[in-house]
Order: structure tokens, then sequence, then C-alpha cells
């Protein structure tokens, strides 16, 4: 337990020295399409994790919204 918090404080260290690198690069360039994310700067383990994006397919979301529904309908119409 202690490694872990220990790691993950040394993390958000690093994202933050990555965020202030990040913004003093940023203030010298000259053009919007010279300015960097914090991600591309430099990777850092935790990108991985947080990395962006749908989690599901669109064919899992409308699977998923037809249960909820038959759920909701089962709520409203209880056969007793």
């Amino acid at each position: 337990m202690l490694g872990e918090s220990f790691m993950i404080k040394n993390n958000l260290s690093w994202e933050q020295t990555r965020y202030l690198a990040t913004i003093l690069y940023n203030t010298n360039a000259t053009k919007r399409s010279q300015m960097l994310k914090p991600e591309d700067l430099f990777k850092l383990p935790q990108d991985k994790i947080y990395k962006s994006g749908p989690k599901s397919t669109k064919e899992e979301y409308i699977k998923f919204q037809q249960k909820v529904d038959q759920a909701k309908n089962k709520i409203k119409n209880p056969l007793f």
C-alpha cells in the first residue's frame, strides 16, 4: 500500500512537471500549429491508462440501451 502511494505521488509530480514545461514551451510558440499538448512533450506510463476514446462500440451501446428500456418496462408494468 505504501509503495502504491509513493508511485501515485511520483506520477502526479511528473505530470505537473510536464504540464509546466508545456506551458513554457507554448508561450514561446509563435503559431498555434507549433503548440504542443502535454502528452506530446514526453510520454509517461500513466498515459496508456488515460487513453481517450470510446470504450464500447455503437452496437454494444444499442444492446445496452435495449436492456435498460426492457428493465424500465418491467418496472412500469409489473406482473402480479
